[in-house]
C-alpha cells in the first residue's frame, strides 16, 4: 500500500513472543504465503528474506511493497477475523515464524503491552490506507459542507 515497510516492524519483545508461539518455516522465492481473499490462518513474522505484499500485480493505486526482517504479515486479517486483503509472495528466500490466529489472539489477551503494540501497527496501516485513498480520489480539504 505504501512505501514505508518500516512501520510494520515489530519490537524486539513482539518478535520474541511471536517466535516462541509460532512455527519456524523456510520458503523459497516465488512462494505465495497467502492470496487476497484466502481465509486467514494467522500471521507471519519475517525472520530472514523479503516478502512482497500487493493488492494485485497491476494496481497503481496500491503499489506493492517489499517487507523485510522483523515485519509482520497478515496482522489486520488475523486481528479482525477476516480473509487476507493482500497477497504475500516471497521475493527473496525467507525464514518465517508462522503464528496461528488463535495463538496470536490468546497471546494478545494475556499481554496488554503487546496488544497495544499490535494496535499501533494496525493504526499505521489504517492511516496509510486513508492517505492513499484520499490521494487517489483527489480529496479537497473539508470546507464545512
Amino acid at each position: 500500500m505504501g512505501s514505508d515497510p518500516g512501520r510494520m516492524v515489530a519490537s524486539p519483545a513482539l518478535r520474541k513472543k511471536l517466535l516462541s508461539i509460532g512455527a519456524l518455516i523456510a520458503k523459497g522465492e516465488g512462494t505465495v504465503l497467502f492470496r487476497r481473499g484466502d481465509p486467514c490462518v494467522g500471521v507471519f513474522l519475517i525472520c530472514k528474506g523479503r516478502v512482497r505484499l500487493a493488492l494485485d500485480d497491476t494496481d497503481a493505486l496500491f503499489p506493492p511493497r517489499v517487507l523485510h526482517e522483523g515485519c509482520v504479515l497478515g496482522l489486520p486479517s488475523a486481528v479482525g477475523g477476516s480473509s487476507y486483503s493482500l497477497t504475500a509472495e516471497v521475493v527473496e528466500k525467507a525464514e518465517l515464524a508462522c503464528v496461528s490466529q488463535q495463538a496470536l489472539t490468546d497471546c494478545l489477551r494475556l499481554n496488554a503491552q503487546l496488544c497495544f503494540e499490535v494496535m499501533s501497527l494496525l493504526g499505521h496501516e489504517v492511516a496509510e490506507a486513508r492517505t492513499v485513498i484520499k490521494q487517489s480520489a483527489g480529496v479537497r480539504p473539508h470546507n464545512g459542507r
